[in-house]
């Protein structure tokens, strides 16, 4: 019989082992399967999802989140190995999103233009055109330049100047219609290319619009020169500090030689006591406006040194400023005729010559020249102006505000049934404050 202590497999040295590893086991117990139950941060995410705080009681503070990937694939690697585990972390992160649902915003790229917003800027037989040639590569390489100058506008906070004609469409885009898509692709291009460069370059403090570049253009010549100005002349142009008065003397005229119009600013006529005087150019811009720029100093020197613009001993820039109105795109008036004009005893109130009264006769005629002695006379001798037995100064130059750049007023009937309408009295009584907001609105129309 073999004995016990000669087994190969003692059972002593078992039994030892197994009761030596119960007690190990005892001490201590083997870490327990993470469980999620609902509280903590199951809790919150159901609540982000729901949009619903969880209640005082669950909330803690939580470290900053990491992205949603991450905490995932964190929680991989802390999770057990097991039958009931995911194998792999693209599996258990798929899991996991379905379990706890992510709410994106879907936001769509708004630098993007959509392309029926390009084309519908253009005329209409240039939307025909582009429609029917979308594919071709020209047609693209203008759409792409439109697509940055629009892009570029809207960054600056620039806008488009629409058009004054029947059809709806801005202005710069108009000048097109001496070009077809078809045959002038190439000179579309560097249009909306040479327009991204002038407007990238304008202070946004004065130029709110497109209007001082469409306004100098006014033909085929006009925009294909602009097409083939260099950026460097154009950056030049359009950086310029009085820039809406160099657009204004060349409005419709083209773009002018930056180097020139620069030339003209830096002339001393415009200095009055040794300082530049910003309104001084202003007034002779306004004179000249529509007729290029001013080509002689002299000239401009000369006609300062009138002594017609002498009130009470000094130099009066209100009085050139209110002839400057009348002559707007005008250019600039004889000196025998403005010196008679002003010598007309009809400008005087209290014997005294009033540069208010001339002021606002001179709102009536912007850009209508000198007016006729006879009828500013017949007009100021219309009852209609009286006012408790007095002119009112007041009251004419309401209706002047109203009838701004049309011409002198023709009708005193029609301002008196205009006085008459019951609705300007308040309490029973005539409001002229009441007159002039309506005529802050109607002012020019």
């Amino acid at each position: 019989m073999q004995s016990v202590s000669s087994s190969n497999t003692p059972v002593g040295s078992s039994s030892l082992a197994s009761a030596e590893e119960r007690g190990a086991a005892a001490n201590n117990p083997p870490r327990r399967k993470r469980r999620r139950t609902a509280n903590g941060h199951e809790i919150a995410q159901r609540a982000k999802a729901s949009r619903i705080s969880p209640p005082p009681s669950q909330q803690h503070e939580q470290p900053t989140p990491q992205p949603i990937e991450q905490r995932h694939l964190a929680e991989v690697v802390a999770e057990p190995s097991g039958t009931d585990s995911p194998t792999t972390a693209a599996h258990f992160v798929k899991e996991k999103a379905a379990d706890e649902p992510i709410e994106i915003e879907a936001k769509p790229d708004s630098d993007e233009i959509p392309l029926e917003d390009l084309i519908t800027n253009f005329l209409p037989r240039h939307q025909e055109e582009i429609r029917q040639r979308l594919n071709d590569e020209d047609i693209q390489q203008v759409l792409n330049e439109v697509r940055s100058f629009l892009k570029m506008l809207k960054d600056k906070g620039i806008k488009l100047t629409p058009g004054r004609g029947r059809i709806p469409i801005p202005s710069l885009f108009g000048r097109l219609k001496y070009l077809t898509l078809t045959g002038d692709a190439q000179t579309c291009r560097k249009f909306f290319e040479k327009a991204t460069v002038f407007f990238s370059a304008v202070n946004t403090s004065q130029v709110k619009n497109t209007s001082c570049l469409s306004g100098m253009l006014d033909s085929n010549t006009h925009v294909t020169k602009l097409a083939n100005e260099t950026g460097n002349n154009l950056r030049l142009l359009a950086s310029h500090p009085y820039l809406k008065q160099i657009t204004s003397m060349c409005d419709r005229k083209g773009v002018p030689d930056p180097v020139k119009a620069a030339e003209i600013i830096d002339w001393d006529c415009w200095k009055i006591d040794g300082t530049f005087s910003f309104e001084l150019l202003r007034t002779f811009s306004s004179m000249h406006s529509g007729r290029g720029l001013i080509n002689d100093q002299a000239q401009v020197v000369e006609l300062l040194a009138w002594e017609c613009w002498q009130l009470n001993g000094e130099f009066s820039m209100e009085l050139l400023r209110a002839v400057s109105s009348m002559m707007s795109r005008r250019g600039f008036p004889d000196k025998d005729t403005l010196t008679a004009m002003l010598a007309w005893d009809c400008w005087k109130i209290d014997n005294k010559f009033s540069i208010e009264l001339l002021r606002i006769f001179s709102s009536m005629m912007s850009g209508c020249g000198i007016p006729q002695k006879e009828k500013v006379e017949a007009i100021l001798a219309w009852p209609c102006w009286q006012v408790n037995g007095k002119f009112s100064l007041d009251l004419l130059r309401i209706f002047s505000s109203m009838s701004s750049r049309r011409g002198l007023l023709k009708d005193e009937a029609r301002i008196n049934a205009v006085l008459a309408w019951e609705c300007w009295k308040i309490e029973s009584e005539f409001s002229i404050e009441l007159l002039r907001t309506v005529a802050s609105m109607m002012s020019g129309r």
